[in-house]
Parts: C-alpha cells; structure tokens; sequence
C-alpha cells in the first residue's frame, strides 16, 4: 500500500467523484481507477460503491478514510518536520517580560536562543505584572517572564520558576538608614513611599507591596505611584521618599548613584520570578525556548508546581 494510494482514495472518498478528484490531483480518471482497484485488492475489500452516476463509500470505506486522513496529515507533519530540521527552524516567539528584568542575565538567554534559531523572529513586551498576565491570556504574547501572582489567580497557566529574588527598600543617599548593611522593614515607619502602580489589570507588584508592609504593620502615605520601576528609582533619587523594589533592579544600580538598596531582613527569597505560559496556546518554538534556553537557578523559587 503506498501514500499515492490513500491520496488518491481520499481524493474520491471526498468528493464522491472520479472526474472531481482525477482533476484535483491532475492525474487521468482511468490511473485513478486503476490504483483504486489495486488498494481495494490489497485490503481485501471494497472501499467504493460506484456506477455511471454516483460513487458511494461503504462501510469499510467509511472507517478506512478516517484512518487514511490521518496516516496523511501524520506524513505531512513528519516531511516538514525533516525539512524544517535541514533548512533551521523558523517561524516567531513573542516574549514578554516583567520591567527591569532586562537587567538580569534575560539577554543572555535570548543570545543563545537566537543564536541557535537564526530563522525566528523575536518579538518584546515590557510590561508590569498584571499587563503581562492580561496580554499572555490575550495571546499577545507566547511567554511571560514575570512575577509569581499568586495560584488562585493563575489556575489557567503553567510557569517554571526561575528564581526568587530579594525584595529592597530603595532609599536616597541622604536618608538616616542609607549606611546600614541591613535593615528591618519596620524602621522606614513615617517614611512617604514611591509606589508601583497596579496596572489596567488592577493587581501585581502593588498588591505584593501592599501585603508585605500590612505584615509589618506600616501604612506609609504615598508620595507618588509610579508605572514604572525606573521612574521608581528617579523619584527616590528626587527625595520624594523610598521604595520597595525586587532585587533583579537593585543589584544593578550604579554604585556612585544617587540611591542606595537596602536588604530587608527575613525578604531575602520574596519576589519569586517564572516563566509562564496557556497550556491551551499552541507554539512549537514556545517549547524548544522552555526546554533549552531558559536558566533556571539551582535553588530555584519556593513556589507551588506549575509545569505539567
């Protein structure tokens, strides 16, 4: 039995016509015929009922077109497959991450998976947690580089945590607590706050800074709510107050700037960061990226499991 026998019986067994399917595959009715005839001999049973008029499966034809379609659509996936592999794999990833994370080694990712894959076209979102969540639903994007929320509200996403990172209170130069190596979050009481603002989506990064300073009993006034994190260390530099940021943006912060980022003590592992996906959202790049590419820390972030 060959694949040009299925082809060909498929052909008939859809459009009910030996013209109409001899005329789509631009081959003669009587070669059509005679391979039908052929694969028919081979099985062992009559897969067509035909006349002058009208051409009819019957009920082995029936079940084996079925089976046909499929055997076909396998052998076009595994051709393209084997082609894609000779020529590189190609087509597009869109990632989008949380903002400040281009700090960390995210580009040293990226490099290596665009050095291996040429042919992809990458796409970037720079977005807070919320958008990048709300875009990920949206299919805007492939993957999300961001915050962990929370499990209840990413039940219909998968992640791979990457890594837990410290949350820092970001204070200016001249502020009382700026020498000290480490401080309680406590002490910044009757210090205004540079907020994070929480976004269209109405949670993320606000909503983790929110409940870590009701755990330690602050309700600080808030000078400013800033969209972004950048802007968070400007305002801090400005004097209009401290901020609670993540350490993938702090430990980056050039040493003779005009801030200095505080460890907090007990909030060394606070800001859990994963790589997250819909299962539902269908990207073959998507997996190579997730399998190959991503650099997971060895400790990696205390976090409920995410990845099927």
């Amino acid at each position: 039995m060959q694949s040009r026998q299925l082809e060909y019986f498929v052909a008939v067994a859809e459009e009910l016509s030996f013209t109409r399917a001899a005329r789509r595959l631009f081959v003669s009715q009587s070669a059509l015929s005679q391979q039908l005839r052929t694969l028919e001999r081979e099985l062992g049973c009559r897969l067509l009922e035909r006349d002058n008029h009208h051409v009819t499966l019957t009920p082995a034809g029936r079940s084996f077109l079925e089976d046909s379609q499929a055997i076909l659509a396998r052998t076009r996936q595994a051709v393209e497959r084997a082609r894609r592999s000779e020529e590189g794999i190609s087509g597009s990833l869109a990632i989008g991450y949380i903002k400040g994370y281009e700090r960390t080694n995210l580009a040293d990712m990226l490099y290596s998976f665009h050095e291996s894959h040429p042919k992809v076209q990458l796409s970037f979102l720079r977005k807070n947690v919320a958008e990048l969540y709300d875009a990920l639903r949206r299919e805007d994007i492939d993957v999300a580089i961001n915050l962990f929320y929370s499990s209840e509200h990413m039940e219909d996403i998968q992640w791979q945590g990457l890594r837990s990172w410290p949350l820092k209170a970001v204070v200016p130069l001249s502020h009382p607590l700026a020498h000290r190596a480490m401080i309680e979050l406590s002490e910044l009481r009757g210090y205004p706050l540079v907020d994070i603002d929480k976004g269209k989506g109405g949670y993320g990064e606000r909503d983790t800074i929110s409940q870590t300073l009701r755990e330690a009993g602050l309700d600080p006034q808030v000078s400013l709510s800033s969209e972004d994190v950048e802007t968070s260390v400007l305002c801090v530099a400005a004097g209009l107050g401290f901020a609670l940021l993540p350490g993938y943006l702090t430990d980056t912060l050039p040493a003779e700037g005009k801030v200095v980022a505080l460890p907090l003590a007990g909030m060394e592992r606070k800001m859990p960061v994963v790589a997250a996906w819909l299962p539902s959202h269908k990207n073959e790049l998507l997996d190579v990226f997730l399998d190959t590419f991503l650099d997971v820390d060895e400790q990696g972030p205390s976090l409920p499991e995410g990845r099927a």
